[in-house]
């Protein structure tokens, strides 16, 4: 492992930890016949896309045109945006659909056929519902505008309906295995339900903590989860990994110690790791301070990033003494949104991958 006691934060990539959720990922999907379409806005790199490409992956989910274009140019041909279709994107979309073939989740008829009217080449429309949870989607009990949606589709030359996609936040609030499924289960007999109704569709899931730990997804044909590629402090408390499974970390020189060294003052605050917490405890955390090694990572007790402002960080601890001039290493509760911050990864081994920033 390299010397990471530099003078700046660094976004450090595990690159074995990496390639091994990967790998992990793509063998369940293969041994349960469900098809894997990773999400690719969590890393945002050309390099660790390829990574997927090795194993197997053909179609990949981003979050946007720009995300689907970048992606594009490394040969990606089948990608599924898993935003809604706004007008705007319809430049851009006529110059992607030359390089890939196009995915699109769409909420109203007219802009079904707008898009037809401007794209060339045939296109896939994926109904995106909302189970209840109320982010995006259509309500899953508005089969007028189901219906409605389907049949505009089949009238149309260029564009094919192709299935029912949600992503139930639920997920991300539980804490433990049983929850996770306890709050998965619903939705995928919501999504049953809609079958039984609209049996030509595909049914498509998207949240790493109920495809991390679920073994029967029922009828789901499809599955996109991102945050899995890294995984963070938030799936270590959800029950999604264990702490030897996280594949992003960020170091942080220690600027200036404070009181009997109990605490510490770090150069790492929102611009490197986001302003996302949990409480713990009690306590409000900002990241876990933890110990690494190429064999095993393990967790500093009681030791985690209390307080974040822009480039501030402050560390509270129950080691004896923090000393100035030397680095933490922190586990980002939200590995998506903090790798967003950063232009390249700095691996274990000393090598740069680089990457695109903001979505």
């Amino acid at each position: 492992m390299k010397n990471f006691n530099t003078v700046r934060p660094q976004l450090i990539l595990d690159e074995f930890r990496c390639k091994r959720n990967i790998q992990r990922m793509t063998q369940k999907a293969t041994k349960l016949k469900i098809k894997l379409r990773p999400h690719f806005k969590t890393h945002q790199s050309l390099e660790v896309g390829r990574w997927f490409r090795e194993a197997g992956i053909k179609g990949i989910t981003v979050s946007s045109v720009d995300m689907a274009s970048y992606f594009a140019s490394d040969g990606w041909d089948d990608i599924t945006i898993a935003f809604p279709f706004y007008p705007l994107q319809i430049p851009a979309l006529c110059k992607l659909e030359k390089k890939a073939s196009l995915r699109l989740f769409v909420n109203r008829t007219e802009d079904l056929e707008l898009i037809s009217k401007n794209l060339h080449r045939p296109f896939k429309v994926i109904l995106e519902i909302d189970p209840g949870f109320g982010r995006s989607g259509i309500h899953y009990q508005n089969h007028n505008l189901i219906e409605d949606l389907i049949q505009t589709c089949d009238r149309l030359d260029n564009c094919s309906f192709y299935g029912f996609y949600t992503h139930d936040g639920r997920t991300y609030q539980s804490t433990g295995i049983d929850q996770i499924r306890s709050s998965i289960m619903p939705v995928i007999g919501i999504l049953t339900d809609l079958k039984r109704s609209f049996p030509q569709a595909s049914l498509l899931m998207g949240d790493t903590p109920s495809t991390s730990v679920l073994n029967d997804f029922g009828p789901i044909d499809e599955l996109s989860p991102g945050n899995f590629v890294f995984y963070d402090w938030m799936q270590v408390q959800i029950g999604s990994c264990n702490i030897d499974d996280v594949a992003l970390f960020c170091s942080v020189p220690v600027a200036q110690v404070i009181g009997d060294g109990s605490a510490a003052i770090v150069h790492g605050g929102a611009v490197h790791l986001s302003k996302d917490s949990l409480v713990i405890n009690g306590n409000r955390c900002f990241g876990q301070v933890i110990n690494y090694s190429e064999k095993i990572i393990t967790v500093e007790a009681n030791s985690y990033l209390s307080a974040l402002s822009q480039e501030h960080g402050t560390v509270n601890t129950n080691q004896p003494k923090l000393f100035e001039n030397e680095t933490l290493w922190i586990c980002p509760i939200h590995s998506c949104l903090t790798a967003n911050l950063h232009d390249h990864y700095l691996t274990t081994t000393g090598k740069i991958i680089d990457k695109r920033i903001l979505s």
